[in-house]
């Protein structure tokens, strides 16, 4: 898949690349962080100027944010009822609870730093009827340091991209593991406390 992209990107430019983002943003399983990479790569090597492709993916991963947002909260009683089982369920509850806990600052780290949580965030803002120009604001800010960050990497180990992308994939799932294993302990302790200051 990441060649067909990497052809789309190739063929359509900025606008092609926007189009990725913005799909990722949605869910669609595709590899973003290895095509912005491969971008910043591009750019090392002189075959393109970085601003539009940053503009482009920055455009896109906002649109597709956006998106999601406007299905979460136009669509909240289907997405609902279709997520009342299942692994669809479980993650729209996690991301509900870190949403819950973190508010801004939780929309502002699933862009960048926990992106695989990010589109189901984005459904989750919309259903729970979180500010929308909060949302947005710090959407924004979070995507910029993605594409910014994503595009850096690629001019910087040109020649290595693929190899970091797979490690920086492991990494975040091992950051999002992490955290909600500790998000589960620290609620298994307080209601341990609880119930020993009620007996």
């Amino acid at each position: 898949m990441t060649d067909q992209l990497l052809q789309f990107v190739n063929t359509g430019g900025s606008l092609a690349l926007a189009l990725i983002l913005m799909a990722s943003c949605l869910a669609v399983p595709v590899p973003a962080a290895l095509v912005m990479m491969a971008v910043g790569s591009l750019v090392e090597q002189g075959e393109i100027e970085a601003l539009p492709f940053f503009l482009a993916g920055l455009a896109g991963s906002v649109v597709g944010d956006q998106l999601g947002y406007l299905i979460g909260h136009t669509g909240r009683s289907r997405v609902r009822a279709s997520a009342e089982h299942g692994w669809l369920a479980a993650t729209l509850q996690k991301a509900e609870r870190f949403e819950t806990r973190w508010g801004d600052l939780g929309i502002f780290l699933s862009r960048w730093l926990l992106s695989p949580m990010g589109p189901w965030i984005n459904l989750v803002a919309g259903m729970t009827g979180y500010s929308w120009a909060r949302f947005s604001f710090f959407g924004l800010l979070g995507e910029a340091v993605w594409v910014a960050g994503y595009l850096a990497l690629g001019v910087t180990f040109s020649r290595s991209v693929e190899m970091l992308s797979e490690l920086l994939g492991s990494l975040t799932w091992f950051i999002v593991s992490a955290l909600v294993a500790g998000i589960l302990g620290w609620k298994l302790f307080t209601l341990a406390r609880t119930h020993r200051r009620q007996r």
